[in-house]
């Protein structure tokens, strides 16, 4: 029996792994609103600068056994001493300054959930319509057809990381704000022949 099942076309980025693929699928830009995994991106991004994120992905799993899940809470309480132990974590990105903006970033974190009532209305109902009062509150759907014409950064990405720096937060350029507002589906960067184009 002939198989007529057309293959998927996935951003090309999304093509070196199986496990790129299966995040590009299920996970980048799929609309977040769960705090618990805003704070998980914050991480993930914070650590992916300078670097490729196909690395960190292959360290997520260390990361999330040796920062207690991602809890933001629990890493607040974080000093040098975890840093220490983390630096002699062989399967963790050992990068000193990445790991010490760990408990600042859960600290900023925690403070704004606790003033907006979660990351989420900070970011959707604080952040975005004071960067653009028109903002209808849906996600910002972007048409590109290859990779070349994906921005490294947005004048809203500058927004959004210059007001987060300004609550504290660390290793959060405009480039590393502008990928988790990609992976957490305020933007669709999905390429237009992507399957996943306009998923959520």
């Amino acid at each position: 029996m002939q198989n007529t099942q057309k293959t998927k076309i996935r951003c090309d980025w999304a093509e070196k792994s199986d496990l790129e693929r299966v995040y590009h699928d299920e996970e980048w830009g799929r609309l977040v609103k769960e705090d618990a995994k805003f704070f998980e991106l914050i991480v993930l991004e914070g650590f992916q600068a300078g670097i490729s994120w196909h690395a960190v992905l292959l360290k997520r799993e260390a990361m999330r056994a040796a920062f207690d899940g991602f809890d933001a809470h629990k890493i607040s309480l974080y000093g040098k001493e975890q840093t220490a132990k983390f630096m002699q974590n062989p399967a963790l990105i050992k990068n000193r300054l990445k790991l010490n903006s760990l408990a600042a970033n859960a600290r900023a974190f925690l403070a704004v959930a606790s003033e907006f009532g979660s990351f989420y209305d900070y970011l959707w109902g604080y952040l975005l319509p004071k960067f653009d009062p028109k903002f209808d509150g849906k996600p910002i759907i972007n048409h590109y057809k290859n990779l070349k014409q994906v921005p490294p950064t947005t004048p809203l990405a500058d927004f959004v990381a210059k007001e987060m720096k300004k609550r504290g937060f660390k290793f959060l350029g405009p480039t590393s704000v502008y990928a988790f507002l990609q992976s957490a589906g305020v933007v669709d960067d999905h390429l237009d022949a992507c399957f996943c184009k306009g998923c959520r």
